[in-house]
């Protein structure tokens, strides 16, 4: 037939798989080897292969409908996996079959769950085989096997295949302060490869050196007999003896383990960051040996869907909260999370560590604070329990005093739990599933992880003329502007629904404005403004002594706010402007510091500014609620205060 000059002829693709990732089942068995079905995969059909289950997977690979509701050592901890579909075998065996420009992509209809029939060939997991006892569950037995240990680049190993899978990894940590003082990591992988000819090899590798110096860690193979239960029995011995209490290593479950592992797992990470839509948005926002700032070269904005001025605001505000944690935790913020220097850590983990915060204060409260009647057996075990949970660089060096670690004064137990509650919010931010299906942008997802919408106003609408109009009510506000003491730099409109739908109208209500450093931006903007009710839920000691209790406190204009902070780079500071119901207000002119509500009969306090006149304790103006309720975020200004740098 002849064809229209114009007409475009549209040829299907030859690998209709790309970018797709599958995770192949290793206990079921297939028509084919799964070496071949991992090969037709990538070489043929373009597609990904992951060797750990993860939420970047797109289909398991699997002849048991029960895959997702039988536990086992394929799954990571604290990972939504439900996205994930089930298939079998059908698909990949149908394409073999075809010419590569027959092929299709894969479809709904090879689901497992909408397959009513299964063919005669194709086994299924029968219920007696899920009964049976995992075959990689590691059986606890110190009792020493031995195996000859190789180095992973030595050239003389036993014959390996290239190809091959990681049926399970596990990662021990041992940090001890106090007289051993050590701070090192041990980490096993399981592998299994397949020949051409269907004869299956197995091999341990191991990891283990130094947690504060990865690069000089040691790896080595350990090759096994062609059997599964030997290789598990020479796992489970090595895994055994590590963590017997002589040893002191404690398993420890990380979200993502990015900078350890053999040479095919790191590869495949590699691969997977590159196949990100926004791998080019990883920042490392600090160098902790040059303590220098280092951004390189980044395409922040690509493929956004949000405007690029609060793009721009995002990165800002993550930026200093991971500042703030590099410096006291030596760890980067990266599109994997909060990594240390042995991977992302799960918001399991960091409440693991709030709870270990909470024996430490036990332990300083009976103890009176006095550090000569302190137990520092207890807190050196207890703090080496918390380093643990949050790998860091701790020295364990001769040179080095270690016992700046322990965790023994309210101060340091103070500061531990405000960057403990900071990681949280950011480990949130990257498990939140409340990104758009259309964005993959790094920082489009840190914003729909704060759950608060956020406008940028530009000087000529209508909602940054309502802002001025509020914000220049305030005569010292007006002053300060004509001045040149005060310089809005931009303004954002902020509307949390959670805050608008549970706000509490007292009457009353007021523009207020609540000051705060700049790695705090993203906890507020997160959890809105709350009372620093932690060190109160455990029963400690309040460093920030509060003149009115333990409440949520507002200035009534922005130069008497106390607790902004300028960013380095551009010397501007953040402060948040909130619609603050007072209903009735409480005047004080004493200090009250043990106020956990407003007096009877009152919904707000406020300790009155001292003048020639009237002296009080209150250098400002200070407005006090104890509702969260009462408060809902407004607006969000980033300005200059001219002549003051701190």
């Amino acid at each position: 037939m002849e064809k229209h000059q114009n007409q475009v002829i549209e040829e299907k693709p030859s690998k209709p798989l790309i970018n797709v990732t599958f995770f192949i089942d290793s206990k079921s068995k297939f028509q084919i080897s799964n070496f071949s079905l991992s090969k037709l995969i990538k070489d043929e059909l373009g597609g990904l292969i992951a060797f750990t289950l993860n939420p970047k997977v797109d289909y398991v690979i699997s002849t048991s409908p029960n895959f997702f509701s039988t536990k086992t050592s394929f799954f990571s901890n604290n990972q939504d996996l439900s996205k994930i579909k089930l298939i079998n075998e059908d698909y990949f065996i149908a394409q073999q079959k075809l010419e590569p420009t027959q092929r299709s992509p894969i479809n709904d209809s090879y689901s497992i769950k909408n397959k009513q029939d299964f063919s005669v060939n194709q086994p299924i997991t029968s219920l007696e085989e899920e009964k049976e006892e995992d075959p990689l569950k590691i059986i606890i037995n110190p009792r020493h096997i031995p195996s000859v240990c190789y180095g992973v680049n030595e050239l003389k190993q036993p014959y390996f295949p290239e190809e091959y899978l990681i049926l399970k990894s596990n990662l021990l940590s041992s940090t001890i302060i106090g007289k051993q003082n050590t701070n090192k990591f041990f980490y096993l992988e399981l592998h299994q490869a397949i020949d051409n000819n269907l004869k299956k090899f197995y091999r341990i590798f191991t990891q283990f050196g130094r947690t504060d110096e990865i690069h000089k860690s040691n790896s080595q193979h350990r090759y096994v007999n062609n059997d599964l239960k030997e290789a598990m029995a020479l796992y489970s011995s090595i895994y055994s003896q590590k963590i017997q209490s002589d040893n002191g290593y404690t398993e420890i479950k990380m979200n993502n383990i990015t900078k350890i592992g053999s040479k095919l797992k790191l590869t495949q990470l590699k691969q997977q960051k590159e196949n990100d839509v926004n791998a080019s948005t990883h920042i490392k926002v600090y160098d902790e040996e040059t303590g220098e700032e280092d951004i390189g070269q980044q395409s922040l904005f690509q493929r956004s869907y949000i405007e690029t001025n609060v793009s721009k605001l995002m990165e800002i505000i993550y930026k200093e909260a991971s500042k703030c944690l590099i410096k006291n935790f030596s760890v980067e913020v990266t599109e994997n999370g909060i990594e240390t220097q042995l991977g992302a850590l799960s918001e399991t983990q960091i409440e693991e560590a709030k709870s270990i915060l909470n024996e430490i204060n036990n332990v300083l409260n009976k103890d009176g604070g006095d550090n000569n009647n302190i137990n520092n057996e207890a807190l050196e075990i207890l703090s080496s329990k918390f380093y643990q949970l949050v790998p860091s660089k701790i020295s364990t060096k001769k040179n080095r005093d270690s016992s700046k670690s322990v965790i023994n004064t309210f101060e340091t137990l103070n500061q531990l739990s405000e960057l403990m509650n900071m990681m949280k919010d950011l480990t949130s931010s990257f498990n939140s599933n409340q990104t758009t299906s259309e964005s993959k942008n790094h920082l489009d997802m840190k914003y729909y992880a704060l759950n608060t919408n956020i406008e940028h106003l530009h000087q000529a609408s209508a909602g940054y003329q309502i802002f001025m109009r509020n914000f220049l009510s305030n005569q010292n506000h007006q002053n300060a502007i004509d001045n040149g003491e005060i310089v809005i730099l931009n303004c954002y409109r902020l509307d949390k629904k959670s805050e608008t739908d549970n706000f509490i109208d007292q009457g009353n209500v007021q523009y207020l404005y609540h000051g705060s450093k700049p790695e705090n931006l993203v906890g507020l903007l997160s959890r809105g403004i709350l009372p620093p009710d932690y060190v109160k839920q455990i029963g400690g000691k309040r460093t920030d002594f509060g003149y009115l209790g333990s409440g949520i406190y507002f200035s009534d204009d922005v130069i008497s706010s106390t607790y902004t902070a300028p960013i380095s780079e551009k010397g501007s500071r953040f402060i948040i402007m909130s619609s603050v119901s007072l209903g009735k207000v409480k005047e004080f002119t004493k200090i009250q510091p043990l106020l956990q509500s407003p007096p009877m009969g009152y919904q707000s306090c406020k300790g009155l500014k001292s003048n020639q006149t009237n002296p009080t304790d209150f250098k400002n103006d200070e407005y006090v609620v104890f509702n969260p309720k009462q408060t809902k975020l407004s607006f969000l200004i980033e300005y200059i205060e001219n002549g003051k740098k701190k």
